[in-house]
């Protein structure tokens, strides 16, 4: 999924040229300077070409599951009823017996792109945090949501050394550190956690991983850090 907070939803119609016309002007603008946007529709350019070329008389059918057929295709339907939008008209699911491998693997992923089009992301802000400290192979992504108790934070990272304890912190724009809570990576260096701060839209607009404690200002050294685009 792109880390696109506003426009990310939108990604699998617009390449499919399935959007309202406004719609399709204003991805055109957001995509061009957009940083998640614009190499998403780069890496899904071919996808059209891909699903104009099936030639069905010419595949043999591979094996699919007929459950998740039509799982897909009666949540699409009802994201279609709901948005009341437009698409292109895909291929009926149990054509995809029909299909060869990977050709129906283009479709099902074109279909799920339109169904994800028909989600809506409550995140009011995202940041890309980047190495600042002695990790240098570290990186991240985080979108924030207003819960009641005040932020939740989505965080993903890669390339943080294992066995050790990180703390995500939010920091205020009167320069308090507010913590998000502790995490630890898998062996692969990859973390995903969902964490709380007690901060609020506007109240913070940079975001740091630390190493946990360790230190006389209540926070370890810190590893990421990026600042939040509302």
């Amino acid at each position: 999924m792109t880390a696109c907070p506003t426009h990310g939803t939108l990604l699998g119609g617009y390449v499919l040229g399935a959007l309202e016309p406004e719609e399709m002007d204003d991805m055109r603008v957001h995509v061009a300077q957009c940083p998640y946007c614009g190499p998403e529709v780069r890496s899904m350019s071919a996808l059209p070409a891909l699903l104009d070329s099936i030639d069905i008389a010419e595949v043999p059918p591979p094996a699919l599951s007929p459950a998740v057929e039509e799982a897909v295709l009666d949540r699409f339907a009802r994201e279609r009823a709901t948005r009341r939008r437009p698409r292109r008209r895909l291929p009926a699911l149990p054509r995809l017996a029909a299909l060869g491998a990977a050709t129906a693997a283009a479709v099902a992923i074109a279909i799920v792109l339109l169904v994800r089009d028909g989600e809506k992301t409550s995140a009011y802000a995202s940041a890309r945090l980047a190495p600042v400290g002695s990790v240098q192979s570290a990186s991240g992504v985080a979108w924030a949501d207003d819960v009641s108790s005040g932020t939740r934070v989505h965080l993903r990272a890669k390339g943080l050394p294992a066995g050790s304890m990180y703390e995500l912190w939010c920091i205020r724009a009167d320069g308090r550190w507010i913590s998000g809570g502790t995490f630890r990576p898998a062996s692969d260096g990859r973390a995903d956690a969902m964490l709380t701060a007690a901060v609020r839209p506007g109240d913070y607009h940079v975001m740091v991983v630390t190493r946990h404690g360790g230190a006389e200002n209540g926070h370890g050294p810190a590893l990421l850090r990026g600042s939040l685009r509302y």
